[in-house]
C-alpha cells in the first residue's frame, strides 16, 4: 500500500482496481525511477532467540514500513525458517528516527496471534507478509497466517486484535502476501494477494465495503501472468501502477493489469529487491525491498512517451527476458543431471 506521511502523521494512499494501459497515441506516461543508491535498514538474519535458524532460506522477506503517531519509523518483517514450533516463520521489528538512516535498531520478535492449522490439531500457521496502513486515524496491520488476520492500533505502537463483522479473528480466506487499499471512487476496500485463477497462480483481490467486511466470496483476477507474489498497487494521477516484484505495470483501472511492464526498477531480474513497498514522506517517494536484508532507496517519477516505452520493451526488457530464459534452461539442465543414475 502507498503510505503518505505529513507532519509525522501517515494517511493511506488511494488505490483503485485497473484495466491494462494501452501504450500508444498522444501524451506521455509517468514511470517510477530509482533516485540514488539503496541503503540497508535491517540485516538478513536478526536475533530470533529463544529460537534458532534452520538450515534452509534463513532470511528476512516480506515486510512493511510505516511511521507511528509519535514520529518513529517502524519496519516489521517476516523471518523464515526458524525453530518456532508449528509455523517456522515469525515477525521481527526494527525502528529508526529517520527513514534515510541505515541499520535501524532491532526491537525483537513481534508476538502477534497465529491461526490454528485445520489439518493438524494443535498446530499453528506461520506469520507472513505484514502490511500496515492508516485509516480514519487508526493504524491497521493485515497479515496472513493461513487465512488473513489483522491488528489495530491508535498510535502504531500498541496493538490489539481486529475482528471482522462476524466477530472472527479470521478476516477472510486468502493465499498469502496481502496488501490493502481503500477504493474511494467505489466506496470499497480491496485486498490484493497471491492466489490462483484458471488453475494457476495469479494476483487476485477480494472486496468489502469496510475493513471488517463482509468480504466478497468472489476473487477478482488482477493479473494472471508472471510471479503472483507480493502484489503492491498505487495510484498516481489518473493511472494505477502494479509492482510485480520490481517489474512495474501501468493501467487505467486497478482491477486488471495485463500486457508488458512500463519499467523495471532494478534493471535486472535476478538478485534484485523483492516484495516492494512504496512510502511517501513529506512529498518524497521511497521504494523498499528485501534481498540479503531490508533496503530503501529514493524514488522519483519521470515522463516517457509511448515510443520510448516501446523502445525499452524491445531492447532492455527483451534482454532481461533472454537472460531469465537462459538461467532457467541452465537450472533445468542441472536438475536433469542430478536425477541421472
Amino acid at each position: 500500500m502507498l503510505h503518505v506521511t505529513r507532519r509525522l502523521r501517515m494517511v493511506p494512499g488511494f488505490l483503485l482496481l485497473a484495466a491494462a494501459l494501452t501504450v500508444g497515441g498522444e501524451g506521455t506516461i509517468e514511470i517510477p525511477v530509482l533516485d540514488g543508491d539503496w541503503w540497508r535498514i535491517a540485516a538478513d538474519r536478526p536475533d530470533v532467540a529463544p529460537y534458532r535458524y534452520q538450515q534452509k532460506h534463513q532470511n528476512v522477506c516480506d515486510f512493511t514500513v510505516f511511521l507511528d503517531a509519535r514520529g518513529t519509523w517502524h519496519c516489521i518483517a517476516c523471518v523464515r525458517n526458524t525453530t518456532h514450533p508449528g509455523g517456522t516463520r515469525l515477525f521481527h521489528e526494527w525502528t529508526s528516527d529517520d527513514i534515510t538512516k541505515s541499520n535501524w535498531t532491532p526491537r525483537g520478535i513481534v508476538k502477534w496471534p497465529r491461526n490454528a492449522t485445520r489439518h493438524k490439531p494443535g498446530g499453528e500457521h506461520s506469520l507472513q507478509a505484514p502490511h500496515c496502513f492508516v485509516h480514519d486515524g487508526s493504524y491497521y496491520c493485515f497479515y496472513n497466517s493461513g487465512p488473513a488476520r489483522a491488528m489495530k492500533s491508535g498510535d502504531g505502537i500498541q496493538w490489539s486484535v481486529f475482528r471482522n463483522t462476524a466477530g472472527s479473528e479470521i478476516i477472510f480466506e486468502m493465499g498469502r502476501d496481502v496488501m490493502l487499499f481503500r477504493d474511494e471512487a467505489r466506496g470499497r476496500w480491496l485486498a490484493y494477494y497471491c492466489g490462483a485463477y484458471g488453475g494457476k497462480g495469479a494476483m487476485v483481490a477480494r472486496t468489502a465495503p469496510a475493513l471488517a467486511g463482509p468480504w466478497s466470496e468472489t476473487e477478482i483476477p488482477v493479473r494472471t501472468d508472471g510471479n503472483p507474489e507480493s502484489p503492491f498497487v498505487l495510484q498516481r494521477g489518473s493511472r494505477y501502477y502494479l509492482f510485480q516484484q520490481m517489474a512495474v505495470y501501468a493501467s487505467e483501472r486497478p482491477d486488471r493489469f495485463a500486457g508488458d511492464p512500463v519499467t523495471h526498477m532494478t534493471g535486472i531480474w535476478y538478485n534484485g529487491r523483492y516484495a516492494p513497498e512504496v512510502v511517501v514522506h513529506e512529498g518524497q517517494y521511497y521504494l523498499a525491498g528485501y534481498s540479503r536484508g531490508l533496503w530503501v532507496a529514493r524514488m522519483k517519477w519521470e515522463e516517457r512517451s509511448p515510443a520510448e516505452i516501446d523502445a525499452w520493451r524491445k531492447t532492455k526488457l527483451a534482454e532481461l527476458r533472454r537472460l531469465r530464459a537462459e538461467a532457467r534452461a541452465r537450472r533445468e539442465r542441472r536438475e536433469r543431471e542430478q536425477k541421472k543414475p
